[in-house]
């Protein structure tokens, strides 16, 4: 009996260092909308890296925001250059030379990778969460983003402009990131 204690509670160690706690953050209004409603004391975004499987998961999670609505959410590094793939997600325009952009005053060169969609409900809840890997080794410095509608840099999506605003990032103001460190 000791000696399957023992076993179990070295499975649970090495599981634990495979996988890290995740980290959670709170939503700020976005860099291009600055008055879509959200609770942001509950929306979060919480990731955690994988090391043994080179994977980042992140939940995207809204309350109070705008009832029945897409909103596309995504990853925003900053770089100088970038691959064409983060993941199995392909990097907006392809990758390589990250595009300068400007923004709450900032400008700063980064790549957007679109994730997915959060549907919210009649009250405005919604979430979405994803698996992304395996992802390249690396430190990256991003924001999470969500932006006002869906189909933004996606075939068949709408791409008006008006969809590619971003309501709600995270850590922001744009510029200020979050690093997540794949070994």
């Amino acid at each position: 009996m000791k000696r399957m204690l023992l076993v179990a509670v070295a499975l649970l160690l090495a599981a634990g260092t495979a996988s890290a706690a995740a980290t959670m953050q709170k939503w700020t209004a976005g860099w291009d909308n600055f008055g879509e409603p959200l609770n942001y004391k509950k929306s979060t975004i919480s990731w955690s890296v994988n090391s043994a499987k080179s994977t980042l998961t992140v939940t995207f999670k809204l309350v109070s925001a705008t009832p029945n609505k897409l909103y596309q959410v995504g990853i925003v590094p900053f770089c100088a250059t970038f691959p064409s793939t983060f993941g199995q997600f392909p990097v907006d325009l392809g990758g390589g030379t990250c595009t300068q952009l400007t923004r709450q005053g900032v400008t700063a060169s980064a790549v957007t990778i679109e994730l997915g969609v959060v549907t919210t409900d009649m009250n405005g809840n919604g979430s979405f969460r994803v698996v992304i890997g395996p992802v390249a080794a690396g430190t990256y410095d991003v924001e999470f983003q969500a932006r006002d509608g869906a189909g933004c840099d996606l075939t068949g999506g709408g791409g008006n402009g008006s969809d590619c605003a971003d309501d709600f990032q995270s850590p922001g103001p744009f510029g200020t990131t979050t690093t997540i460190t794949i070994p």
